[in-house]
């Protein structure tokens, strides 16, 4: 029993280990890959095949140029793998394998980035992106290499001064290089830059005396120069004012064009009040002015037709200003 026991286990041993040399085998074997993608201008051995074990790095073909794509048929692969070492492969019944160049595309919008930053450098101004671009002539999408860390940069850049007459207008001629791994390409480009800001306009026309809301207004973008002379006024500064004239939709608006809305009109009656410490009076009144809240106004008290001084604290309602102790024995002798 102990040698039929030797011979089994023998017999265990040598199965697994043919399994195991079989498995190294199949799993060494390179196989063909139908489609490549590559980023740099060479092809390997492990861009083609998977497995390519210590081969992987081996160079064996030029990529296409940048963004393009090509074919090559397997018999040709499969040579240049063999002369290169890796004669072990599995083609897996593909004819040709496609090989495609990876490329970054450089388009209007990353030129006019970079030119941005470079012209808002010059031109002292904050914000980049509040540069407006235009090109003479438009702009197709330019391949880079896609491993670049700086596919595109400026060579150089004439910029001319600002001109006044045209709200702040700049003219340049740029000189760009796209890197394309092999070699530079360089671009010519011309136009004209212009600093802007957002203004606040109108949506809708707006009477005098109107209050301001929210969806009454919009932001628009207008040269920097006209905006500055403009001195326009942000929202927040706007809603809940009122107009001080009228206005049409579209035209930017500035901080002197309203006022705080009138809470008290002339000829209104008003609630006279009084307050120090625990003490609070009122009395009956009737305003001789308009004011907005804050306003000191000129009011009668309806009993006794006295004219006093007092501040809008809200619609229909003023406060007595305590200046003169007299002017609590006054409004006490109005109440009665």
């Amino acid at each position: 029993m102990k040698i039929i026991y030797c011979l089994l286990s023998l017999l265990a041993a040598t199965l697994a280990s043919l399994v195991s040399i079989s498995v190294v085998r199949a799993e060494s074997i390179a196989v063909l890959k139908p489609v490549v993608t590559v980023a740099s201008e060479i092809v390997t051995l492990g861009d083609l095949f998977h497995d390519a074990g210590l081969h992987s790095e081996t160079a064996v073909f030029r990529a296409p140029d940048l963004g393009e794509s090509g074919t090559v048929d397997t018999h040709t692969v499969t040579m240049a793998a063999a002369r290169a070492g890796l004669s072990d492969v599995d083609v897996a019944g593909i004819q040709e394998v496609e090989v495609r160049r990876e490329a970054r595309m450089i388009t209007s919008q990353d030129i006019s980035a970079i030119l941005q930053q470079e012209i808002a450098r010059r031109l002292n101004i904050a914000n980049w992106e509040d540069i407006s671009m235009r090109f003479s002539d438009a702009i197709w999408s330019i391949p880079a290499d896609a491993l670049s860390v700086e596919p595109v940069s400026i060579v150089s850049l004439n910029l001319s001064s600002p001109l006044t007459s045209q709200n702040g207008l700049s003219r340049f001629e740029v000189l760009l290089s796209i890197d394309q791994g092999n070699r530079q390409q360089k671009h010519r480009l011309r136009g004209t830059a212009l600093p802007m800001s957002e203004v606040t306009v109108l949506t809708r026309p707006i009477a005098r005396g109107e209050v301001i809301r929210r969806g009454d207004l919009e932001t628009q973008r207008v040269p920097q120069s006209r905006a500055q002379r403009m001195e326009p006024a942000f929202p927040v500064n706007l809603i809940g004012f009122e107009a001080r004239r009228a206005m049409r939709p579209g035209v930017p608006i500035s901080a002197n064009d309203v006022q705080p809305p009138t809470l008290i009109a002339r000829n209104d009656r008003v609630v006279i009040e009084l307050r120090t410490g625990r003490l609070s009076i009122s009395a009956d009144g009737r305003a001789m002015e308009a004011g907005a809240e804050g306003d000191t106004i000129s009011v009668i008290n309806s009993h006794s037709k006295r004219v006093i001084d007092a501040k809008v604290i809200g619609r229909g309602r003023v406060e007595l200003q305590m200046r003169k102790t007299t002017n609590l024995a006054i409004l006490r002798e109005d109440a009665q």
